[in-house]
């Protein structure tokens, strides 16, 4: 599928931030980092944060795949881990190296374009360049699943800035995980604090 024939909606991408694992290439080396897609009407973006490998992917190469998944335990492992090649699916399109994941329900590829580099981040209008449809699963929102998202967003705040305040936060999300998720989520809170 071309950018003139591509619909947002169809692929779940809609109005404010969408979480999703994106993903990159240095060459043929793939990487994977959960990321917020901006969506301001039928427009997206993307605001990377210096110090990342996606950061730098994005620098070299002047393109992405946005990957959408439900799957807690590997927002997880995206976040903390180096995900194994066996994980990706790297093809080649018009001479351009993509990498996307095998377990994604669909993937978008996009080439970023007005691109702005600040002292703090690299910020791009993302226009799409192919996409495919691996499964479709209606899926009712889930509150652990969203306190898991939220709960690694911190956890990678923690990180930085070692501020004890996250960890509360990250508590709060795994009370609504352990109330509200189910088997697979309870596992990715596990993991968040394992890794912790």
């Amino acid at each position: 599928m071309m950018e003139k024939d591509f619909n947002l909606d169809d692929f779940g991408i809609y109005d404010g931030i969408s979480e999703t694992i994106v993903t990159t290439n240095k060459g043929w080396t793939p990487n994977a980092a959960p990321m917020g897609i901006i969506r301001k009407k039928d427009k997206l973006f993307i605001r990377l944060f210096k110090g990342s490998n996606t950061y730098e992917n994005v620098l070299a190469e002047k393109k992405l795949v946005v990957n959408i998944t439900h799957d807690p335990i590997l927002f997880v492992l995206a976040t903390f881990t180096d995900l194994n090649d066996s994980d990706f699916d790297t093809k080649a399109f018009d001479g351009i190296s993509i990498s996307s994941l095998k377990e994604a329900q669909c993937w978008i590829a996009f080439k970023c374009v007005n691109s702005k580099l600040t002292n703090e981040a690299f910020i791009s209008e993302l226009v799409p360049i192919r996409a495919h449809l691996n499964k479709c699963k209606i899926r009712a929102p889930n509150r652990g699943f969203c306190g898991v998202i939220e709960a690694c967003i911190h956890a990678t705040r923690y990180q930085l800035t070692e501020d004890e305040k996250y960890l509360k936060l990250i508590k709060a999300y795994g009370d609504i995980v352990e109330k509200c998720g189910g088997e697979a989520e309870k596992e990715a809170m596990k993991l968040i604090y394992e890794f912790l």
